[in-house]
């Protein structure tokens, strides 16, 4: 029963809080945190989670192999700031703010430690294990993968509407739907990889990386946008 609680609330909880404006502001980092630790200790207690299980390895190795492949991954986005029609498609205006101080914040705070720390925690850490303690493999990596597409259902709509002030219903959800589809193969991919390493430095890394990286270059890209 627990497991099942905890894969509703992982659906729940990034589409609700993205609806309180604050948490994609100072609050954002904080209040992930805190919904860190808050399934820590529901993986370490009532799931009756071990850390081998949740987290496993902690290679240096493996986290030099994820930065690897995260900037490798992210390397076309800049290679593509050379041409002005991907400029517009890459620019997005939730980093049209950012530069200096808040640009490095952005980057090696507020990626790596509010949205990557957790979402690997949680789904290629605590609802994979939990799902493959009585599943296999696979099906414990679809469920993980499914709720992780689910849980950008909001960001998905939030992104849209900021970057398109007037959308029609059909393409706002055109748009969601291919969000939750490639967050849902990305998850399966960054499943993987936790398999393949046996811990989640890997995808932790590959991830923290590749986000901030594509921040970094979507910032670029508006200020070549607006010049």
């Amino acid at each position: 029963m627990t497991r099942f609680l905890v894969t509703l609330a992982l659906v729940a909880y990034n589409n609700v809080a993205n609806l309180w404006p604050p948490f994609n502001r100072r609050a954002y980092v904080p209040t992930n945190f805190i919904a860190t630790v808050v399934l820590a200790l529901v993986a370490f207690g009532p799931l009756e989670l071990t850390f081998d299980e949740v987290v496993g390895s902690l290679e240096l190795l493996d986290a030099l192999g994820g930065v690897a492949l995260g900037a490798l991954i992210s390397a076309p986005l800049f290679v593509a700031l050379r041409w002005p029609s991907w400029r517009a498609r890459i620019a997005d205006e939730r980093t049209a703010h950012l530069s200096g101080a808040s640009l490095a914040y952005q980057c090696l705070v507020h990626v790596p430690l509010g949205t990557a720390l957790l979402e690997e925690f949680a789904f290629r850490g605590v609802l994979f294990a939990a799902w493959e303690a009585t599943e296999s493999s696979p099906v414990a990596a679809i469920i993980s993968s499914v709720v992780f597409g689910l849980w950008h259902i909001a960001p998905a709509r939030n992104a849209y509407l900021l970057n398109h002030p007037e959308p029609s219903r059909g393409s706002m959800l055109r748009w969601i739907s291919v969000t939750v589809l490639a967050t849902f193969v990305a998850g399966l991919v960054l499943v993987w990889l936790r398999v393949i390493s046996e811990g989640l430095l890997l995808p932790f890394t590959l991830h923290a990386t590749l986000n901030s990286l594509a921040t970094l270059a979507a910032t670029r890209a508006n200020r070549s946008v607006l010049a």
